[in-house]
């Protein structure tokens, strides 16, 4: 996901660090290393944990940008004082201009429920009843944060993951499988930008991926052929995974109850593979038609069956529309491509097509 675009940074004169650990030494140098010049600084693939600390060599200096993946799990601090802030996902940009909410309609289960024994999921389920507890008082914390921000909407810039096309190889395999998942279930994150809600702490913001699994999962074998990639815990290397992918008729896919244009989505795509799941708001015009849509909250198990033959009914049309569109979204989301845009919306250009639905 990362190295299109640092490769093609490198080809245009960045240069990088590693930033290994954040032990005393690593973080000396690389205070000595950014305050000794006034260039500017892009803050990319770091966790939560390692801004924070990264915090004091920043405190004063300034003349940062941050690059945001799951931008809800940022330290507020660095997304306020950041000279640009670049999404990688357009639903930042519109919750942050007032357009849109953070997770807009459905909301997820008040408590969580682990699927496996790991201390991340643990964690979060045990944290999830305190999390309720203190979300109203640090709401109203939010809640003056933001009014002590300003939105400039110039410094809000949408960068779309990159695709190559040596990393999903098309290739013809004859089908295994009617649906297919390969995606986590999971999705828990400790909120911390302020413009959304304490209440989603430790939720599962995955739980509608979760659930359209589950019921898909029921038919297995009546009449469906599934593969359900949580069967199976052992690594696959990412040759075995896209030929798995290759071999299904559908990829079960969502963004999540957020919205969120995961990568998979154009992984699949360029996979030759359709969709089953929900739709995007805002990115990804291309992707309505190679995906069934289906959502998964309000769904019920006899409708889905339906739905499911209803999909696989109109898979040869799909699965052409995936084909038909592959070598124009590695153009479009090529990483030389995506830098010039980045530039480009500096300049005050508008989003070229293709990259953005049209809003009434």
């Amino acid at each position: 996901m990362f190295k299109p675009a640092l490769r093609a940074q490198e080809r245009r004169g960045a240069k990088m660090w590693r930033l290994n650990d954040c032990s005393a030494g690593n973080l000396r140098q690389l205070r000595d290393r950014v305050w000794k010049t006034e260039e500017h600084v892009i803050l990319q693939g770091l966790l939560a944990g390692e801004l924070s600390k990264l915090r004091p060599i920043f405190q004063g200096r300034k003349n940062f940008s941050l690059v945001l993946i799951d931008w809800w799990n940022s330290p507020f601090w660095f997304s306020k004082n950041a000279t640009y802030l670049i999404f990688h996902n357009y639903n930042g940009i519109m919750v942050r201009t007032g357009q849109a909410r953070f997770l807009a309609e459905d909301r997820p289960p008040w408590f969580l429920f682990p699927e496996k024994a790991i201390y991340y999921e643990l964690a979060g389920g045990l944290l999830r009843p305190a999390a309720l507890a203190t979300a109203p008082i640090l709401d109203v914390v939010k809640r003056w944060q933001r009014m002590r921000d300003t939105v400039e909407p110039r410094r809000l810039l949408y960068f779309p993951f990159p695709i190559v096309a040596e990393d999903v190889p098309l290739q013809e395999e004859s089908p295994q499988y009617d649906f297919t998942n390969m995606g986590a279930t999971m999705g828990l994150w400790f909120v911390r930008d302020a413009y959304a809600s304490a209440w989603l702490n430790f939720a599962n913001l995955y739980c509608d991926r979760q659930r359209l699994i589950d019921l898909i999962v029921r038919f297995d074998g009546r009449p469906f052929k599934v593969f359900d990639r949580r069967r199976n815990s052992s690594f696959l290397p990412w040759e075995e995974l896209n030929r798995i992918i290759r071999q299904t008729r559908f990829i079960m896919c969502t963004g999540g109850l957020h919205q969120n244009s995961v990568p998979k989505f154009l992984e699949y795509a360029c996979l030759g593979v359709p969709m089953i799941g929900s739709m995007l708001p805002f990115e990804f015009p291309w992707l309505d038609s190679c995906l069934f849509p289906v959502d998964a909250m309000k769904i019920t198990p006899a409708e889905l069956k339906l739905k499911l033959q209803e999909a696989l009914d109109l898979y040869p049309k799909l699965r052409a529309n995936c084909l038909a569109m592959r070598e124009n979204l590695f153009k479009l989301y090529d990483a030389e491509r995506l830098l010039d845009l980045l530039q480009e919306q500096i300049d005050g250009r508008p989003m070229p097509p293709g990259y953005l639905k049209s809003r009434p």
